[in-house]
């Protein structure tokens, strides 16, 4: 069984056993231990820029769970006063990125390829005034299958939010460790072929009900394609 260790803003991550309830089990077979110490996210140094109200020009399609296309098509729009930093589109997200920053590279690809990670795409963007920021991962695996597994697989050692939507998903609380820097909410869920991970840090305590929204929101994106 996969099991992935690693620390992202002072949190840990791991992959192995967990209580969540997927549609498939993860794959038996046994991977390697990897430390993390990054995960792929804004640039720090990009300006946010005003969501353009003019509609996207990527292009993505669904049919019974299977993504096809561009996966920044399923990302959920930004509100209309949000600044979104970066490709007002979406930003790709590759093996390479998910793996950079870990302490063993090759063993993190080599967990991907072992789900069939085929693409990636991720949007962040500041809330009107700047309340919160918010940041939205697509991983698209082989088949829906494989991204139950991953899901079934992935969890955090933070504090468990409850969660309602009818569908696998789980939430955790991540505290900063740092007086500099404010604590997370992430989620993560999947629906068909593709994974979902969304967090939102801001302000003295971030929202649940803006995550929990959020994540109803981009769950029926990617059932739906609207």
């Amino acid at each position: 069984m996969l099991a992935l260790a690693g620390v992202t803003a002072g949190v840990v991550v791991a992959l192995g056993s967990s209580s969540g309830h997927a549609d498939e089990a993860a794959p038996s077979s046994p991977a390697p231990t990897v430390s993390v110490t990054g995960s792929p996210s804004v640039d720090p140094s990009a300006s946010a820029t005003p969501f353009p109200s003019g509609t996207s020009t990527v292009k993505g399609q669904v049919s019974q769970g299977t993504h096809t296309g561009d996966l920044r098509f399923f990302l959920l729009a930004p509100p209309k006063d949000a600044e979104v930093y970066g490709d007002e589109a979406g930003s790709p997200l590759s093996a390479a990125d998910l793996a950079s920053g870990t302490k063993d590279e090759a063993a993190m690809k080599s967990a991907l390829d072992r789900y069939g990670f085929r693409s990636g795409a991720y949007r962040t963007y500041l809330t009107a005034g700047g309340g919160a920021e918010v940041t939205v991962k697509l991983s698209r695996f082989a088949d829906a299958a494989s991204a139950a597994a991953y899901y079934e697989a992935h969890y955090y050692e933070g504090d468990k939010l409850p969660l309602a939507g009818g569908y696998p998903a789980r939430a955790y609380h991540l505290k900063s460790g740092s007086e500099e820097s404010t604590d997370s909410l992430l989620a993560i869920s999947y629906q068909g072929d593709v994974h979902i991970t969304i967090t939102v840090t801001g302000g003295k305590a971030a929202d649940p009900k803006l995550l929990q929204n959020l994540l109803d929101a981009e769950y029926q994106r990617l059932k739906t394609g609207r």
